[in-house]
Protein backbone atom coordinates (compact mmCIF):
# COMPACT_ATOMS: atom_id res chain seq x y z
CA UNK A 1 0.00 0.00 0.00
CA UNK A 2 1.20 3.29 -0.71
CA UNK A 3 1.46 6.55 1.76
CA UNK A 4 -1.51 8.29 1.09
CA UNK A 5 -3.45 4.41 1.58
CA UNK A 6 -2.21 4.27 4.56
CA UNK A 7 -3.35 7.57 5.44
CA UNK A 8 -6.69 6.86 4.68
CA UNK A 9 -7.25 4.45 6.43
CA UNK A 10 -9.33 4.83 10.04
CA UNK A 11 -8.58 3.59 13.57
CA UNK A 12 -10.56 0.97 13.26
CA UNK A 13 -9.74 -0.17 10.11
CA UNK A 14 -6.27 -0.35 11.21
CA UNK A 15 -6.52 -1.93 13.94
CA UNK A 16 -8.37 -4.78 12.33
CA UNK A 17 -5.38 -4.58 9.59
CA UNK A 18 -2.89 -5.07 12.45
CA UNK A 19 -4.77 -8.30 13.89
CA UNK A 20 -5.22 -9.88 10.35
CA UNK A 21 -1.70 -9.76 10.68
CA UNK A 22 -1.06 -8.03 7.25
CA UNK A 23 2.71 -8.41 6.16
CA UNK A 24 3.28 -4.81 5.38
CA UNK A 25 4.00 -2.04 8.09
CA UNK A 26 2.75 1.28 8.07
CA UNK A 27 5.31 4.41 7.68
CA UNK A 28 6.32 5.45 11.15
CA UNK A 29 4.82 8.70 10.96
CA UNK A 30 1.60 7.48 9.72
CA UNK A 31 1.39 5.01 12.80
CA UNK A 32 2.51 7.73 15.43
CA UNK A 33 -0.48 10.16 13.89
CA UNK A 34 -2.97 6.89 14.32
CA UNK A 35 -2.01 6.42 17.85
CA UNK A 36 -0.71 10.07 19.05
CA UNK A 37 -1.24 8.77 22.69
CA UNK A 38 2.02 7.62 23.87
CA UNK A 39 4.15 10.27 21.98
CA UNK A 40 1.94 12.71 23.43
CA UNK A 41 2.97 11.86 26.94
CA UNK A 42 5.99 11.08 26.29
CA UNK A 43 6.48 14.46 25.57
CA UNK A 44 4.67 16.15 28.44
CA UNK A 45 6.84 14.01 30.50
CA UNK A 46 10.02 14.92 29.23
CA UNK A 47 9.34 18.80 29.05
CA UNK A 48 8.06 18.64 32.93
CA UNK A 49 11.53 16.78 33.64
CA UNK A 50 13.98 19.20 31.78
CA UNK A 51 11.51 22.45 33.15
CA UNK A 52 12.92 21.07 36.60
CA UNK A 53 16.00 20.31 35.89
CA UNK A 54 19.00 22.85 36.64
CA UNK A 55 22.65 22.25 35.22
CA UNK A 56 24.51 25.49 35.83
CA UNK A 57 27.24 24.72 33.16
CA UNK A 58 27.51 24.88 29.19
CA UNK A 59 24.37 26.97 29.08
CA UNK A 60 22.14 23.94 30.12
CA UNK A 61 20.38 26.38 32.34
CA UNK A 62 18.57 27.57 29.22
CA UNK A 63 18.57 25.23 26.79
CA UNK A 64 17.21 22.62 29.03
CA UNK A 65 14.04 24.44 30.19
CA UNK A 66 13.93 26.10 26.68
CA UNK A 67 13.61 22.02 25.07
CA UNK A 68 11.40 21.48 27.81
CA UNK A 69 8.78 24.47 27.68
CA UNK A 70 8.64 23.57 23.74
CA UNK A 71 7.75 20.24 24.82
CA UNK A 72 5.10 20.81 27.32
CA UNK A 73 3.82 22.75 24.50
CA UNK A 74 3.63 20.28 21.83
CA UNK A 75 2.34 17.45 23.97
CA UNK A 76 -0.68 19.49 25.41
CA UNK A 77 -1.33 20.39 21.44
CA UNK A 78 -2.04 17.33 20.56
CA UNK A 79 -4.21 16.41 23.83
CA UNK A 80 -5.93 20.30 23.88
CA UNK A 81 -9.07 18.40 22.32
CA UNK A 82 -9.55 15.23 24.45
CA UNK A 83 -11.21 17.31 27.68
CA UNK A 84 -11.15 20.90 29.21
CA UNK A 85 -8.24 20.09 31.21
CA UNK A 86 -5.97 19.06 28.67
CA UNK A 87 -6.96 22.33 26.97
CA UNK A 88 -6.28 24.24 30.11
CA UNK A 89 -2.94 22.86 30.05
CA UNK A 90 -2.01 23.77 26.44
CA UNK A 91 -3.19 27.32 27.14
CA UNK A 92 -0.74 27.33 30.14
CA UNK A 93 1.80 26.19 28.09
CA UNK A 94 1.41 28.73 25.67
CA UNK A 95 1.19 31.46 28.08
CA UNK A 96 4.65 29.79 29.80
CA UNK A 97 6.74 29.85 26.06
CA UNK A 98 5.29 33.31 25.58
CA UNK A 99 7.26 34.87 28.41
CA UNK A 100 10.25 32.08 28.50
CA UNK A 101 11.75 32.70 24.70
CA UNK A 102 11.49 36.36 24.98
CA UNK A 103 13.26 36.60 28.91
CA UNK A 104 16.07 34.23 27.10
CA UNK A 105 16.68 36.89 24.22
CA UNK A 106 16.60 39.76 26.76
CA UNK A 107 19.36 37.88 28.71
CA UNK A 108 21.66 38.32 25.79
CA UNK A 109 21.63 42.17 25.79
CA UNK A 110 22.41 45.15 28.36
CA UNK A 111 18.79 45.62 29.38
CA UNK A 112 17.87 42.87 30.94
CA UNK A 113 19.31 44.37 34.42
CA UNK A 114 17.24 47.22 33.89
CA UNK A 115 14.33 45.82 32.79
CA UNK A 116 14.33 42.11 34.84
CA UNK A 117 15.09 44.09 38.11
CA UNK A 118 15.38 42.07 41.38
CA UNK A 119 11.61 42.78 42.17
CA UNK A 120 10.73 42.18 38.43
CA UNK A 121 12.59 38.31 39.00
CA UNK A 122 10.96 38.10 42.24
CA UNK A 123 7.30 38.50 40.36
CA UNK A 124 8.28 36.00 37.48
CA UNK A 125 9.29 33.23 39.63
CA UNK A 126 6.11 33.30 41.70
CA UNK A 127 3.97 33.38 38.37
CA UNK A 128 6.18 30.58 37.52
CA UNK A 129 6.07 28.77 40.39
CA UNK A 130 1.79 29.49 40.30
CA UNK A 131 1.63 28.52 36.56
CA UNK A 132 3.47 24.97 37.22
CA UNK A 133 1.02 24.00 39.75
CA UNK A 134 -2.33 25.12 37.93
CA UNK A 135 -0.51 23.34 34.93
CA UNK A 136 0.07 20.30 37.16
CA UNK A 137 -3.75 20.43 38.33
CA UNK A 138 -5.14 20.17 35.48
CA UNK A 139 -3.05 17.79 34.46
CA UNK A 140 -4.42 15.77 37.15
CA UNK A 141 -8.28 16.08 36.13
CA UNK A 142 -7.02 15.85 32.55
CA UNK A 143 -5.56 12.66 33.25
CA UNK A 144 -8.69 11.65 35.61
CA UNK A 145 -10.84 12.31 33.02
CA UNK A 146 -9.51 10.42 30.26
CA UNK A 147 -9.10 7.28 32.86
CA UNK A 148 -12.76 7.17 33.24
CA UNK A 149 -13.17 7.46 29.68
CA UNK A 150 -11.45 4.65 29.36
CA UNK A 151 -13.20 2.67 31.89
CA UNK A 152 -10.30 2.28 33.90
CA UNK A 153 -11.14 3.97 37.87
CA UNK A 154 -9.83 7.65 38.21
CA UNK A 155 -6.79 7.31 40.26
CA UNK A 156 -3.62 9.57 38.89
CA UNK A 157 -1.98 9.64 42.30
CA UNK A 158 1.42 10.30 40.69
CA UNK A 159 0.46 13.84 39.51
CA UNK A 160 -0.71 14.67 43.13
CA UNK A 161 2.58 13.94 43.88
CA UNK A 162 3.99 15.89 41.10
CA UNK A 163 2.11 18.37 43.27
CA UNK A 164 3.82 17.97 46.56
CA UNK A 165 7.27 17.30 44.55
CA UNK A 166 7.10 20.76 43.02
CA UNK A 167 5.29 22.45 46.73
CA UNK A 168 8.02 21.20 48.40
CA UNK A 169 10.92 22.07 46.07
CA UNK A 170 9.34 26.26 46.18
CA UNK A 171 9.67 26.19 50.00
CA UNK A 172 13.40 24.86 49.55
CA UNK A 173 13.86 27.36 47.41
CA UNK A 174 12.14 30.10 49.58
CA UNK A 175 14.50 28.75 52.45
CA UNK A 176 17.69 29.06 50.53
CA UNK A 177 18.69 24.93 51.37
CA UNK A 178 21.57 24.07 49.59
CA UNK A 179 22.42 21.26 50.84
CA UNK A 180 22.92 17.68 49.70
CA UNK A 181 20.72 14.92 51.31
CA UNK A 182 17.37 16.33 50.30
CA UNK A 183 18.83 17.21 47.36
CA UNK A 184 19.40 13.73 45.82
CA UNK A 185 16.74 12.32 47.67
CA UNK A 186 14.03 14.88 45.91
CA UNK A 187 15.84 13.82 42.12
CA UNK A 188 15.13 10.49 42.81
CA UNK A 189 11.36 10.98 44.43
CA UNK A 190 11.14 13.16 40.82
CA UNK A 191 12.48 10.50 38.97
CA UNK A 192 10.53 7.99 40.52
CA UNK A 193 7.20 10.03 39.81
CA UNK A 194 7.74 10.28 36.28
CA UNK A 195 8.29 7.01 36.32
CA UNK A 196 4.69 5.99 37.85
CA UNK A 197 3.27 8.01 35.59
CA UNK A 198 5.17 6.89 32.00
CA UNK A 199 3.78 3.34 32.95
CA UNK A 200 0.27 4.69 34.10
CA UNK A 201 0.12 6.22 30.31
CA UNK A 202 1.82 2.92 28.56
CA UNK A 203 -0.51 0.29 30.43
CA UNK A 204 -3.43 3.19 29.28
CA UNK A 205 -2.24 2.68 25.91
CA UNK A 206 -1.70 -1.17 26.12
CA UNK A 207 -5.49 -1.32 27.11
CA UNK A 208 -6.92 -0.22 23.43
CA UNK A 209 -7.44 3.67 24.69
CA UNK A 210 -6.56 6.23 21.46
CA UNK A 211 -6.44 10.21 21.31
CA UNK A 212 -7.71 11.26 17.84
CA UNK A 213 -4.97 14.09 17.53
CA UNK A 214 -6.48 17.49 16.98
CA UNK A 215 -6.43 18.65 13.52
CA UNK A 216 -3.84 20.97 12.70
CA UNK A 217 -2.77 23.60 10.29
CA UNK A 218 0.77 23.95 11.24
CA UNK A 219 2.61 21.11 12.01
CA UNK A 220 5.07 20.33 14.76
CA UNK A 221 7.80 20.47 12.81
CA UNK A 222 6.86 23.57 11.80
CA UNK A 223 6.97 25.13 15.22
CA UNK A 224 9.84 23.97 16.11
CA UNK A 225 11.23 25.29 13.00
CA UNK A 226 9.89 28.79 13.59
CA UNK A 227 10.80 29.57 17.14
CA UNK A 228 14.23 27.78 17.05
CA UNK A 229 14.77 30.35 14.20
CA UNK A 230 12.96 33.24 16.29
CA UNK A 231 15.37 32.16 19.56
CA UNK A 232 18.44 32.16 17.63
CA UNK A 233 17.93 35.47 15.28
CA UNK A 234 16.61 37.21 19.03
CA UNK A 235 19.92 35.89 20.63
CA UNK A 236 22.33 36.54 17.87
CA UNK A 237 20.80 40.15 17.30
CA UNK A 238 21.26 40.74 20.87
CA UNK A 239 24.90 39.80 21.39
CA UNK A 240 25.69 41.53 18.14
CA UNK A 241 23.35 44.79 18.72
CA UNK A 242 22.55 45.00 22.25
CA UNK A 243 25.57 43.88 23.96
CA UNK A 244 27.27 47.26 25.02
CA UNK A 245 25.77 50.09 27.37
CA UNK A 246 25.62 53.63 25.24
CA UNK A 247 28.67 54.97 26.72
CA UNK A 248 28.62 58.93 26.72
CA UNK A 249 32.40 59.23 25.39
CA UNK A 250 33.73 62.84 25.34
CA UNK A 251 37.38 64.03 24.67
CA UNK A 252 39.09 63.95 28.24
CA UNK A 253 40.70 67.32 29.47
CA UNK A 254 44.59 67.66 28.55
CA UNK A 255 46.98 67.19 31.11
CA UNK A 256 48.95 70.05 32.18
CA UNK A 257 46.77 72.61 32.68
CA UNK A 258 46.30 72.21 36.12
CA UNK A 259 46.30 75.18 39.07
CA UNK A 260 49.41 75.77 40.79
CA UNK A 261 47.94 74.39 44.05
CA UNK A 262 47.09 71.14 41.96
CA UNK A 263 50.35 70.34 40.70
CA UNK A 264 51.73 70.83 44.06
CA UNK A 265 49.79 68.10 45.69
CA UNK A 266 50.28 65.77 42.42
CA UNK A 267 54.10 66.70 43.34
CA UNK A 268 54.04 65.78 46.77
CA UNK A 269 52.06 62.61 46.10
CA UNK A 270 54.56 60.94 43.93
CA UNK A 271 57.02 61.79 46.50
CA UNK A 272 54.99 59.90 48.75
CA UNK A 273 55.54 56.58 45.96
CA UNK A 274 51.72 57.26 44.33
CA UNK A 275 51.92 55.77 40.73
CA UNK A 276 52.44 58.12 38.12
CA UNK A 277 50.47 55.94 35.48
CA UNK A 278 47.26 56.38 37.88
CA UNK A 279 48.04 59.85 38.62
CA UNK A 280 47.76 61.10 35.04
CA UNK A 281 44.35 59.58 34.83
CA UNK A 282 42.46 61.02 37.96
CA UNK A 283 40.65 64.65 37.57
CA UNK A 284 41.91 67.72 39.19
CA UNK A 285 39.09 67.59 41.30
CA UNK A 286 40.43 64.16 42.74
CA UNK A 287 43.98 65.02 43.18
CA UNK A 288 43.12 68.43 45.02
CA UNK A 289 41.22 66.03 47.20
CA UNK A 290 43.75 64.20 48.48
CA UNK A 291 45.74 67.73 49.84
CA UNK A 292 48.00 67.40 53.42
CA UNK A 293 48.40 63.55 51.99
CA UNK A 294 50.34 61.88 55.07
CA UNK A 295 51.33 58.54 53.41
CA UNK A 296 50.36 56.72 50.59
CA UNK A 297 50.27 52.77 50.42
CA UNK A 298 50.11 50.64 47.10
CA UNK A 299 49.01 47.27 46.10
CA UNK A 300 49.00 46.11 42.12
CA UNK A 301 48.30 42.78 40.71
CA UNK A 302 48.75 41.73 37.07
CA UNK A 303 45.04 39.48 36.41
CA UNK A 304 44.09 37.14 33.79
CA UNK A 305 40.62 37.21 31.98
CA UNK A 306 41.05 34.14 30.23
CA UNK A 307 40.70 30.42 30.79
CA UNK A 308 44.80 29.72 30.44
CA UNK A 309 45.95 26.45 30.16
CA UNK A 310 46.62 23.13 31.91
CA UNK A 311 49.89 21.97 32.98
CA UNK A 312 50.88 18.56 34.01
CA UNK A 313 54.15 18.87 36.98
CA UNK A 314 54.92 15.85 38.57
CA UNK A 315 56.97 15.80 42.09
CA UNK A 316 60.15 14.76 42.49
CA UNK A 317 60.26 11.16 42.31
CA UNK A 318 57.62 11.12 39.59
CA UNK A 319 54.81 9.45 41.53
CA UNK A 320 52.32 12.23 42.24
CA UNK A 321 51.04 14.67 39.33
CA UNK A 322 50.17 17.83 39.61
CA UNK A 323 47.68 19.52 37.19
CA UNK A 324 47.99 23.70 37.28
CA UNK A 325 46.55 26.49 35.14
CA UNK A 326 49.03 28.57 32.97
CA UNK A 327 47.91 31.76 32.02
CA UNK A 328 50.65 33.39 29.16
CA UNK A 329 48.84 36.27 29.04
CA UNK A 330 47.24 38.24 31.42
CA UNK A 331 44.98 40.91 30.11
CA UNK A 332 43.93 43.03 33.36
CA UNK A 333 46.85 45.26 35.18
CA UNK A 334 45.47 46.47 38.47
CA UNK A 335 45.99 49.07 41.25
CA UNK A 336 44.89 50.10 44.71
CA UNK A 337 46.09 53.13 46.18
CA UNK A 338 45.35 54.10 49.50
CA UNK A 339 45.82 57.68 50.62
CA UNK A 340 45.45 58.98 54.00
CA UNK A 341 44.78 62.31 54.46
CA UNK A 342 44.47 64.57 57.83
CA UNK A 343 41.76 64.96 59.83
CA UNK A 344 40.57 64.24 63.79
CA UNK A 345 40.03 60.91 62.59
CA UNK A 346 42.02 58.35 60.85
CA UNK A 347 41.06 58.64 56.94
CA UNK A 348 41.58 56.88 54.03
CA UNK A 349 40.85 57.70 50.14
CA UNK A 350 40.98 54.38 48.16
CA UNK A 351 41.76 54.43 44.46
CA UNK A 352 40.86 51.59 42.33
CA UNK A 353 42.82 51.74 38.58
CA UNK A 354 41.97 49.15 36.25
CA UNK A 355 43.85 49.20 32.69
CA UNK A 356 43.69 46.65 30.10
CA UNK A 357 47.18 45.28 29.06
CA UNK A 358 45.85 43.29 26.02
CA UNK A 359 42.92 42.80 23.81
CA UNK A 360 40.36 41.34 26.12
CA UNK A 361 38.00 39.94 23.10
CA UNK A 362 34.67 40.64 22.78
CA UNK A 363 34.05 44.36 23.17
CA UNK A 364 30.93 43.45 25.37
CA UNK A 365 29.66 44.56 28.86
CA UNK A 366 31.60 44.89 31.81
CA UNK A 367 31.46 45.16 35.34
CA UNK A 368 33.82 45.95 38.57
CA UNK A 369 32.50 45.02 42.00
CA UNK A 370 34.28 46.67 45.20
CA UNK A 371 33.92 45.28 48.34
CA UNK A 372 34.21 48.01 51.18
CA UNK A 373 36.15 47.17 54.40
CA UNK A 374 33.04 48.51 56.29
CA UNK A 375 31.37 46.17 54.62
CA UNK A 376 33.56 42.77 55.84
CA UNK A 377 34.84 44.99 59.02
CA UNK A 378 32.29 47.44 60.17
CA UNK A 379 33.84 48.33 63.70
CA UNK A 380 36.31 51.05 62.61
CA UNK A 381 35.15 51.55 59.39
CA UNK A 382 32.66 53.82 57.79
CA UNK A 383 31.79 54.97 54.40
CA UNK A 384 32.54 59.04 53.87
CA UNK A 385 30.84 60.38 50.56
CA UNK A 386 29.65 58.70 47.25
CA UNK A 387 31.78 56.23 45.11
CA UNK A 388 33.21 58.20 41.72
CA UNK A 389 34.87 57.34 38.91
CA UNK A 390 34.86 57.20 35.03
CA UNK A 391 36.15 55.47 31.94
CA UNK A 392 38.99 56.46 29.99
CA UNK A 393 39.95 55.19 26.35
CA UNK A 394 42.89 55.68 24.01
CA UNK A 395 41.52 56.10 20.52
CA UNK A 396 43.28 57.56 17.56
CA UNK A 397 45.75 58.80 19.11
CA UNK A 398 43.31 61.13 21.84
CA UNK A 399 42.06 60.21 24.87
CA UNK A 400 38.35 60.18 25.44
CA UNK A 401 36.19 59.96 28.98
CA UNK A 402 32.75 58.48 29.72
CA UNK A 403 30.96 58.54 33.20
CA UNK A 404 30.42 54.22 34.11
CA UNK A 405 26.89 53.33 32.25
CA UNK A 406 25.80 52.58 36.26
CA UNK A 407 27.84 53.43 39.50
CA UNK A 408 25.70 52.04 42.36
CA UNK A 409 25.52 50.08 45.68
CA UNK A 410 23.91 46.66 45.19
CA UNK A 411 22.40 44.01 47.59
CA UNK A 412 22.38 40.95 46.67
CA UNK A 413 22.64 37.16 47.93
CA UNK A 414 26.50 35.32 48.23
CA UNK A 415 26.33 32.16 47.95
CA UNK A 416 29.32 29.59 48.85
CA UNK A 417 29.77 26.16 50.86
CA UNK A 418 29.17 27.79 53.71
CA UNK A 419 25.77 29.07 53.53
CA UNK A 420 24.18 32.36 51.92
CA UNK A 421 25.01 35.71 52.61
CA UNK A 422 23.54 39.16 52.13
CA UNK A 423 26.15 42.07 50.66
CA UNK A 424 26.05 45.38 49.60
CA UNK A 425 28.88 46.43 47.22
CA UNK A 426 29.30 49.00 45.05
CA UNK A 427 29.00 47.77 40.90
CA UNK A 428 30.19 49.95 38.26
CA UNK A 429 29.26 48.55 34.72
CA UNK A 430 30.70 49.93 31.40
Amino acid sequence: MSKREWAALSEKDFETMLEANVAELPPDDVAEDVTPWEKAMIRVLAGMALCAVTLNFWNLQYILPAVGTLLLLLGFRTLRRENKWFRGCYIISAVRAAYFFPVLILNTTFLRGRILTSPVVTGLGIAAAALTLVLLLCFWRGLRAVQQKAGFPPQAEGVLALIIWHAAADVLAFMQYSGWVIGIAMIAGYVLILRVLYHLSKEMEEAGYAVQAAPVKVTDRSIVCVLTAILVLGCACGYLFGSRYPMKWSPAAPQGQERQETQEIRQRLLELGFPEHVLNDLTEEEIASCQGALQVVVNAADEPVNDGREEIEKSGNGDVVYIKTVYDVKELHLTGVAVQIPGEQERWKIFHHFRWTADPGFPGTESIRLAPAYGEIPDGWASVGETTGRVLADLGGETFEAPFYSLEKRTYILQNWWGDKTRTDVFASF
